[in-house]
C-alpha cells in the first residue's frame, strides 16, 4: 500500500513562494482523488469530490499574510495524509460532503414546536 511520508515544516520565504506550495498541495488532493474513491469506498462521481476540494483552497483564497498560508497548509499537509494512509474512517470523509446537503432549520416559531424544540 503506497504510503504518504511526512513532510518537514518550514516558512515561505514569501508570497510567491507560499503560493508555489499551496499549487502544490493542491495537484497531490486532486492526483489522489481516483485513490481516495477506491480506498473510502465513495459513491460519488469524481468531479463532486474534485469541487468539494477545489471549495476548500477557494475558502482561502484571498489569504495574504505567509504566515496564516503557512498554517493553512501545514492543517492541509496533515489532512491529505491522513486521508491518504487511510488513517481516517469513511464517516468523517463523509462528513464533508453532508454538510451542504442537510435539511434547513425551520425558521417559525410553530414549526419549532411541532418538532419539540421549541
Amino acid at each position: 500500500m503506497p504510503h504518504v511520508q511526512p513532510v518537514v515544516t518550514r516558512a515561505s520565504t514569501s508570497l510567491s513562494d507560499a503560493r508555489t506550495r499551496v499549487l502544490h498541495l493542491y495537484r497531490q488532493w486532486q492526483k489522489g482523488v481516483p485513490k481516495f474513491m477506491i480506498d473510502y469506498h465513495l459513491c460519488l462521481p469524481q468531479s463532486v469530490v474534485r469541487a468539494k476540494i477545489r471549495e476548500g483552497f477557494e475558502k482561502n483564497r484571498y489569504v495574504s499574510d505567509p504566515q496564516v498560508i503557512d498554517v493553512l497548509l501545514l492543517k492541509g499537509r496533515m489532512e491529505y495524509e491522513e486521508t491518504y494512509n487511510v488513517w481516517k474512517q469513511y464517516p468523517h470523509v463523509v462528513r464533508y460532503f453532508d454538510s451542504n446537503e442537510s435539511e434547513p432549520e425551520p425558521t417559525k416559531f410553530l414549526d419549532r414546536f411541532i418538532e419539540g424544540r421549541a
